[in-house]
């Protein structure tokens, strides 16, 4: 195959940098005051529009794992294009509350999700022998996209109304996606058994192609699918609250709610950042030291990081609680990459679309519980000391259940 290496390279960089735009989802909050300060609305109405991205996204990829067969990548990435784009120029027009959540939380995420999943069962073709990499590569886009993007966005809010800015980024989406149909497609038949003839001898990928209706009905998926919950439920729990339970540390030690809040926000990026790097980092550990070793390092990572956040409540610490939010960084980031590992690695390539998309329904679940639960101990005991103790004892019994997580037998 001669340069493949090369060659089949720039499939998961461009479903990088593809990734690195979808991850906007995450920056909702970028828009929240503007809208807020337009309408009036309060924040409880404009965060259900959060909750509504993260359903509809699953919901986008589950779309896309059941049509990615019957058409190109080229005319999904396109479509993708169009649905995003139309979606933020629609969002541009609205008035009202219903109108936000039908074209931002419904159209936009629901194009995120359907081009998420095209982009990396696409990517995922050229990998079979190196799933983690390849899986880890694309999402550290993905878990680095809101936090690279955030600034630019940021300075169109300044510069114009976020109506127009709704505008420029739905044209910037189509622009993209037009870019991505015309450079990712999937393997040459010849060239993709080529591929496979590299990973017949090892165990690097399932020697199976399951359907998902198959998957769902193994054992292994399902020991897999609850470790993804608990781990989800503590990243997501923190990614919701991590700003003001950095702050409580810091007006602890004596500054300011003023003052502590630019510190806090600061600590809030250590979580992106990590998310990203913690994607890359687990897909190379999960190549080179297997899926057992990635699944028990990323719940001792999430279980110290829990502790560490804890006893930083407990004594004060702001030092403490960084390192603690960055350690979460990578166990959330880790756990990502995991599910797109696990959804080719155990059950194979060819029905990786859907298969990653069920895999992703984890995340609902998560949803609810990680910041309910973290929401609940705050409200009942007036600090976050608790919460930190509850999502220690969960990252436990994640740690036991990594050891039960088996890869099925071909």
């Amino acid at each position: 195959m001669g340069s493949s290496g090369i060659h089949r390279f720039r499939y998961v960089a461009t479903a990088f940098v593809t990734l690195l735009f979808m991850g906007l989802i995450y920056a909702w909050s970028l828009f929240v005051e503007p809208i807020e300060a337009d309408f009036g609305w309060d924040r409880t109405q404009t965060s259900l529009n959060f909750t509504l991205s993260m359903i509809f996204f699953s919901v986008g990829m589950l779309a896309a794992g059941a049509i990615e067969r019957r058409f190109s990548t080229k005319v999904l990435m396109i479509a993708t294009g169009i649905i995003i784009g139309g979606g933020f120029v629609a969002a541009s027009l609205v008035s009202t509350l219903m109108g936000i959540y039908l074209t931002y939380g419904v159209v936009v995420s629901f194009g995120v999700g359907v081009g998420t999943d095209v982009v990396m069962a696409a990517a995922l073709k050229w990998y079979p022998d190196k799933q983690g990499f390849a899986s880890g590569g694309m999402l550290m886009g993905f878990g680095m996209g809101a936090m690279l993007l955030s600034p630019p966005v940021t300075m169109l809010l300044s510069a114009f109304t976020w109506r127009m800015t709704f505008v420029i980024l739905g044209v910037v989406f189509v622009v993209v996606m037009a870019a991505v149909a015309f450079l990712m497609h999937v393997p040459p038949a010849d060239v993709a058994v080529a591929l496979q003839a590299k990973v017949k001898a090892s165990s690097a990928a399932s020697t199976r192609d399951y359907t998902a209706s198959q998957m769902v009905r193994t054992k292994a998926f399902w020991l897999f699918f609850a470790w993804l919950i608990l781990v989800t439920s503590g990243g997501l729990g923190l990614i919701s609250q991590a700003v003001p339970a950095a702050q409580e540390v810091l007006v602890s030690t004596g500054m300011t709610p003023d003052e502590a809040v630019m510190l806090a926000t600061v600590a809030m990026g250590g979580v992106s950042l990590c998310n990203g790097f913690g994607r890359l980092l687990n897909g190379i550990v999960w190549d080179k030291f297997g899926y057992r070793f990635s699944l028990t390092w990323v719940s001792v990572c999430f279980a110290a990081s829990m502790g560490l956040c804890g006893i930083a409540m407990t004594f004060g610490s702001f030092p403490l609680i960084v390192v603690g939010f960055m350690l979460l960084g990578l166990a959330y980031g880790g756990n990502m990459s995991s599910m797109a590992a696990m959804s080719s690695g155990f059950f194979g390539t060819k029905h990786f679309g859907m298969n990653y998309a069920v895999a992703t329904l984890q995340m609902i679940p998560a949803a609810f519980i990680g910041p309910m639960l973290l929401a609940s101990f705050q409200q009942g005991s007036g600090s976050y000391t608790s919460a930190f103790w509850a999502f220690l004892a969960i990252a436990v019994g994640a740690f036991a259940l990594s050891f039960l997580v088996k890869k099925p037998q071909d």
